[in-house]
């Protein structure tokens, strides 16, 4: 009677340990397929230099050791005016941008100011709109860096809407979210012989950057009919004095 029961016993042990192992003998046999997940490769864009000690010596630094115009010496002296630019230095300080373009040009408004009954060619962007200028900085430093733009200045950033519009510039102006630079290759009045040759240079360096990393970069460049360069980051486009691709010099 022992005997028949440890043998019942034993077979109901082993019955046991059968049915807890089932689970891990089908997983054995059974796979779940697992899913697959893909990242989308990065943009290849250039590399930033943000670090002026870095960058090459090229003939731009000029323009860092000019001293601001007497009007902006001016401007600046109001209180208001003087807290703003520094909280908005700051800004492009902690943004690593602080060094693509000196503050006084930076903050030019429209050319036409005094036809538009400005008293000062000089604006602070709001600070909600601070972040677009920076992709558009990195660009303008990259191209400093890399010896792309040397004898430059710019002209023109953020406008306020009425003033875009007196100024001419079209009712969605990249200018009025400050994402927009214009800038002139060379002297302002009458160019030598040397400088035609590296404007003309430089616009074809400027084309072939655009071509390379500018849909990456949702990059922006025209060229007017006055020899003003605008560079945006609101959208992969060009265009020419028309204002539009077809007469622009990077269709060819």
């Amino acid at each position: 009677m022992n005997a028949q029961k440890n043998l019942y016993m034993h077979r109901t042990a082993q019955c046991f340990l059968l049915l807890s192992s089932l689970p891990l003998i089908l997983s054995g046999c059974t796979t779940t397929p697992q899913k697959k997940t893909y990242r989308l490769p990065q943009p290849q864009a250039p590399k930033i230099i943000l670090n002026p000690q870095q960058a090459p010596q090229t003939p731009n630094q000029r323009i860092w050791v000019q001293q601001p115009p007497a009007d902006y010496v001016v401007w600046l002296n109001n209180l208001a005016n003087k807290q703003r630019v520094l909280r908005y230095e700051q800004y492009l300080k902690d943004n690593r941008v602080h060094t693509a373009v000196p503050t006084y040009q930076l903050l030019r408004s429209a050319r036409d100011w005094q036809k538009c009954g400005r008293s000062y060619p000089y604006a602070v962007p709001s600070p909600e709109l601070w972040g677009n200028s920076i992709p558009t900085l990195k660009i303008i430093q990259y191209l400093v860096d890399t010896n792309v733009l040397r004898d430059f200045e710019v002209t023109s950033v953020y406008r306020d809407y009425s003033l875009n519009i007196c100024a001419g510039g079209a009712a969605g102006s990249k200018h009025v979210y400050n994402s927009a630079i214009d800038f002139r290759l060379g002297s302002e009045y009458s160019a030598s012989a040397q400088e035609l040759i590296l404007i003309e240079d430089t616009k074809i360096k400027l084309c072939n950057f655009w071509r390379d990393y500018g849909q990456n970069l949702n990059m922006g460049l025209g060229v007017y009919a006055s020899g003003q360069i605008h560079i945006d980051t609101q959208g992969y486009r060009t265009w020419g004095p028309d204002h539009s691709s077809a007469s622009s010099i990077c269709r060819y």
